[in-house]
């Protein structure tokens, strides 16, 4: 806390907009598990129940399952009897969903790590004037004044800075798991659809 008051108000703004962004970087840490998007008892077990042709029991399986890939995998089952295209851009539609409902919040990091260090340069901006009101009032025959001044300066640009650093790369770290995540909903969407039967009777492309 001794920081924090050396810093002014402007350090204080800092320190509660890093515990935001931390707190979105702990939540998506949450949200983005395997066992919460793409969780491999759930992707066997639906994959076996569709070749065999237990369709009731897939939707079954899909409702009681709160991942991704339960949702996406529901959206192609509720729409079996279609021709290849409908579905297989119903399934799209819904992974782009999933995808942006798992980033949701994420694009906060992105604004604390721009914004932080501004909020950093105010509070350099009112040290600086703090100094120099310290010098027009009695000069600088009082340096412990002046250094107050230049201290919480560089304090609120020190915190600033690093605020945004931790931020960017929390955020950064957080966009390459989802697009890690994207493109592996991606491939198992098409791999159940391969196992959907499509208008007529026919299986999609890609199926065995």
């Amino acid at each position: 806390m001794g920081v924090l008051t050396k810093g002014g108000i402007f350090v204080y703004l800092i320190f509660i907009f890093s515990v935001f962004s931390i707190g979105i970087f702990l939540e998506k840490l949450w949200s983005l598990r395997a066992a919460r998007v793409l969780p491999d008892d759930f992707i066997t077990a639906v994959e076996s129940l569709i070749r065999n042709g237990d369709l009731e029991g897939a939707i079954g399986l899909c409702k009681r399952n709160a991942s991704s890939i339960a949702r996406i995998t529901l959206v192609a089952i509720n729409n079996i009897g279609k021709d290849h295209a409908t579905i297989r851009e119903l399934v799209e539609s819904a992974g782009r969903e999933e995808v942006l409902r798992l980033g949701r919040f994420g694009e906060g990091m992105s604004a604390v790590a721009a914004t932080t260090p501004l909020l950093g340069l105010l509070g350099t901006v009112f040290g600086i004037i703090r100094a120099f009101e310290v010098i027009a009032a009695g000069g600088v025959g009082n340096p412990s004044l002046l250094a107050s001044g230049i201290s919480q300066a560089l304090f609120a640009t020190a915190a600033g800075l690093g605020a945004a650093v931790v931020s960017f790369i929390a955020y950064k770290y957080i966009d390459g798991k989802l697009t890690t995540i994207a493109t592996a909903l991606a491939g198992t969407a098409t791999r159940v659809l391969s196992l959907i039967p499509q208008k007529g009777g026919e299986l999609f492309p890609g199926a065995d």
